[in-house]
């Protein structure tokens, strides 16, 4: 096996690793979509290496003509995929500069299987064999179709959106993220420009394109998983506040409860939901915790409650907790009630 297939096959077989890796993050986290984005973006990168290790062992015109025509689909997924990766995790980059490269892409795609044999060349008639780091490599000769300008076109918008979206992110003060990630986009972009001028027989080099675009994957997963660190030491953090908030209530003989209005989901301090009668886990309703107060305090609990929810404001009652044993204790109870961007209630604490 040359030296050549087992580079371009190891960068494949990362960037599956990596998807696959963060494709089931995303099983979990379902609503982080940029771990999705992100996995598709590897996939397509793997894909590109594949097609170029083909096109470089390539014996016949015909089938590197398929090759070159349907490398363009992997191609338009990559770009895509980092077009909106960028808008997504970074809120950056101008909007009508990711749906031009968004469109331009889609264009090509379409005219690439509208031309024969595709957008890149009019007709390839012959391919040359030359040697490159001691190994024979196959190179198209042939005349090379105008509209593949527009492919360069898409990768000038593409290396302008990644430099704007890098300057946005460094003037934020986030200067780690635009290094890494913003510096590995725009190298990527640049390295990209060898297509064309492979294409219009300028310099003589095999494609690798999966090298440049790999290095960008590389840099996204390199943040993503510090992302993932940081949530993890943020729970541990949490957890940690979590048991001393618990030992502070149970001190002072409160009980916490908030209620989430969207799920009719109540969440209260452990020990006093062991006192309510409740088990160790579980979903508790709110007609749960109220059916723990005394039935002729119910819709006075219930009419306080809809007013704070509808106005807007500070929840105050007291009423009577029937016990396990069928005493009764009175509680004071206060609340406050917050909305979303749009002013509706979400939840009462």
């Amino acid at each position: 096996m040359s030296w050549i297939t087992i580079l371009w096959s190891m960068n494949a077989a990362a960037c599956l690793t990596l998807a696959g890796f963060y494709c089931l993050v995303w099983c979990k986290q379902r609503e982080n979509w940029v771990y999705l984005l992100f996995s598709s973006s590897a996939v397509a990168a793997a894909a590109i290496a594949a097609f170029e290790l083909g096109m470089m062992h390539a014996e016949t015109v015909g089938r590197y003509e398929a090759l070159v025509r349907w490398i363009h689909v992997p191609t338009w997924a990559l770009i895509v995929s980092f077009v909106i990766f960028v808008r997504l995790y970074f809120h950056a980059g101008r909007r009508w500069l990711a749906w031009s490269i968004c469109g331009l892409r889609t264009l090509v795609l379409i005219l690439n299987f509208i031309f024969t044999p595709g957008i890149n060349f009019r007709q390839i008639t012959s391919l040359r064999q030359f040697s490159w780091g001691g190994e024979i490599i196959s190179a198209p000769i042939g005349v090379a179709n105008p509209w593949g300008l527009l492919s360069s076109v898409s990768l000038l918008l593409l290396l302008i959106f990644f430099v704007d979206a890098t300057i946005t992110v460094w003037r934020r003060g986030d200067r780690q993220r635009a290094l890494v990630v913003g510096g590995s986009m725009i190298l990527g972009a640049i390295l990209a420009w060898h297509v064309p001028l492979v294409i219009w027989g300028i310099i003589e080099v095999p494609f690798f394109l999966c090298f440049a675009y790999s290095g960008i994957v590389a840099a996204m997963a390199y943040e993503l998983s510090n992302d993932m660190a940081r949530a993890a030491h943020l729970a541990r953090e949490l957890e940690l506040s979590d048991q001393r908030l618990n030992l502070a209530a149970d001190s002072a003989d409160l009980g916490l409860w908030e209620w989430d209005l969207s799920k009719d989901e109540i969440w209260v301090t452990p020990r006093r939901r062991a006192q309510l009668g409740f088990p160790v886990s579980g979903k508790i309703t709110f007609e749960d915790l109220i059916s723990r107060w005394h039935p002729d305090d119910r819709d006075k609990v219930r009419q306080a409650l809809r007013n704070a929810i509808e106005n807007g404001e500070d929840y105050e009652a007291e009423f009577r907790r029937v016990l396990a044993d069928g005493s009764m204790r009175w509680v004071a109870a206060r609340g406050r009630v917050y909305a979303d961007k749009q002013g509706k209630p979400i939840r009462l604490l």
